[in-house]
């Protein structure tokens, strides 16, 4: 369970910074520097969240987030699990026109004309006025609510705006077979007390998804809870090659 301290508390801290950080994970900002011909800082983490899940699969989810850091906290009040299924292609509803939205900018503005990290970040933090402080109240409130209502990290499964990015980086390192974090099953040692599945900070039935070796759920965010809650050491966190099922 040290793990899940050390993880917990680097989500916690990550929150605490968010006034600084927020406007870095911004997708209006995105839009917005599109139309300019510039490059603005979220577009540049994202890039990094979609390079980096390529070895890291959605770890940034589990470990650094700072709305994860968020969600954590409230997970210990509300455990209400969330019901996946079509509820995951949501985000994808949200996140395709917003790429479309900033195609078409970079488009009318003439392609790419600047690299600027702090567009629109006053001194490179992000709440610094009355105005960015509601917007910061508003997005903490976007990825609070949902969970209260859906069930624990809501905001992760159905509205995630950074999500996809990482699903299409870890899509791409299986695709190339490149070693990757993710949780290594040995159905063999299970004894189907399902303390994986009710440690899952995202509702993921994990007992039903050991085979063919390994958790290969794209909603997974290798916090490897479910290896801390096993008792039989049948989950592991590795860094290889993951197992593949016949076929895919």
């Amino acid at each position: 369970m040290k793990r899940q301290h050390i993880r917990k508390g680097i989500l916690i801290a990550s929150f605490a910074l968010f006034p600084v950080t927020i406007f870095y994970f911004s997708p209006y900002l995105i839009v917005w520097g599109a139309f300019q011909g510039v490059i603005a800082g979220s577009a540049v983490t994202f890039a990094l969240q979609l390079v980096s899940a390529i070895a890291l699969r959605r770890a940034f989810c589990g470990w650094i987030c700072p709305a994860g850091g968020l969600q954590e906290m409230e997970a210990q009040a509300v455990e209400k699990p969330c019901k996946l299924g079509k509820r995951l292609l949501v985000k994808w509803a949200i996140w395709l026109p917003w790429v479309a939205s900033v195609v078409v900018g970079f488009i009318v503005a003439g392609g790419v004309a600047a690299l600027d990290p702090l567009f629109h970040i006053d001194g490179g933090v992000s709440v610094t006025s009355f105005g960015a402080l509601v917007i910061y109240l508003l997005i903490v409130a976007l990825f609070f609510i949902p969970n209260l209502l859906v069930g624990r990290r809501a905001m992760c499964h159905c509205i995630c705006w950074m999500a996809p990015f990482m699903i299409i980086g870890e899509k791409i390192g299986a695709a190339l077979h490149a070693p990757q974090l993710h949780v290594s099953a040995d159905a063999s040692k299970c004894i189907s007390c399902g303390k994986c599945d009710k440690a899952c900070p995202m509702s993921l039935p994990v007992s039903e998804l050991l085979d063919p070796g390994a958790i290969t759920h794209s909603e997974c965010i290798q916090c490897a809870a479910c290896c801390d809650a096993c008792p039989k050491g049948a989950l592991e966190l590795k860094f290889a090659p993951v197992p593949r099922a016949k076929g895919r």
